[in-house]
């Protein structure tokens, strides 16, 4: 295991992250796509989320996290607002429903909510290099990101396009994978005052039955 620094350039803006991005929550997407497709009954992305090549931390009391760091944003351009809609057209739906794309409960559409209700919202999108640190395997890292076309979230409409990611192995002292969420009782050392906040301590990071008192870097909050 090598300590690693991960840069990923991209081709088009980002939606910004709510939350911190986790380079092992990605590495994990990344896995249980690769095993999806293979012929097997039962599958369950649960099972393999965790065979990663990274290293992990164990804390005094038992528990782990992946020797990967949150990703940090290196900012290219100020945050602009995005606008987008949303409602789905009443006669798309009839041919979805007919071709069996689309399943609706009623036979008559709700124009005033639900699937048909208009809408328009805001993303906040930014142009930035995002760069993220872990401990492993080098020729295994690379070949899960290998895989990662695009990042982030609205990638449906072209959002997070990657250009390139590079994996170079850094210096023991310039890997910072401890700047992600980290058990309540980490031990280890860190540069950056550590504060208390909720959230898992890997994947699936969306999961909230599984969020709990965690500390991160102070830099990150609000990230």
């Amino acid at each position: 295991m090598k300590p690693l620094r991960i840069t990923i350039k991209l081709s088009s803006p980002l939606i910004e992250p709510a939350n911190l991005f986790h380079l092992d929550g990605l590495l994990a997407a990344l896995r249980v796509k690769a095993d999806e497709h293979a012929d097997q009954e039962g599958f369950n992305p649960r099972d393999c989320q965790d065979d990663l090549p990274v290293e992990r931390y164990v804390s005094p009391s038992g528990q782990w996290v992946f020797k990967a760091s949150a990703f940090t944003l290196q900012r290219e351009s100020e945050p602009r607002s995005w606008m987008m809609t949303g409602g789905l057209n009443t006669t798309t739906a009839a041919e979805h429903r007919h071709s069996g794309v689309l399943n609706l409960r009623s036979s008559k559409p709700n124009p005033a909510g639900g699937h048909f209700k208009g809408s328009v919202f805001y993303k906040p999108i930014i142009w930035g290099v995002l760069q993220a640190w872990c401990v492993g395997d080098k020729a295994g890292v690379e070949k899960l990101l290998s895989t990662c076309r695009q990042v982030g979230g609205k990638r449906g409409t072209g959002f997070g396009q990657v250009e390139s990611i590079d994996v170079d192995e850094v210096a023991p002292a310039d890997c910072r994978w401890y700047e992600r969420a980290l058990p309540s009782d980490f031990d280890g050392a860190s540069s950056d005052e550590l504060v208390g906040a909720i959230s898992a301590l890997r994947s699936p990071y969306w999961d909230r039955t599984l969020h709990q008192s965690v500390l991160i870097p102070f830099h990150l909050v609000g990230w």
